[in-house]
């Protein structure tokens, strides 16, 4: 087992390349479109978003876990107040 480490507000494990994550958005945020070289898993703790990723729409809620593989193109609007845990993991 390793525990996460913490250097500078960016969590890490040393023998996994991957960071992670705590955000909170509010209710009427736009995230705008993007992409990264990092597969993304998020889990949804509270609020409510509309996410668009790979050319499909998605209503999000507490309790939904994603996954947005590595060079996916997404975005999303916020509905009501989020909050969510994000995992991105290098491509091995």
């Amino acid at each position: 087992m390793e525990k996460l480490s913490v250097h500078q507000d960016v969590r890490q494990f040393s023998t996994v390349p991957s960071s992670v994550g705590l955000l909170h958005f509010a209710a009427g945020t736009l995230l705008p479109e993007t992409q990264h070289t990092q597969n993304e898993i998020s889990f949804i703790h509270s609020g409510v978003l509309k996410a668009v990723s790979g050319g499909q729409e998605y209503l999000l809620r507490a309790g939904d876990v994603t996954l947005i593989p590595a060079g996916e193109r997404h975005s999303a609007e916020v509905l009501e107040d989020v909050s969510l845990s994000y995992v991105l993991l290098e491509p091995q």
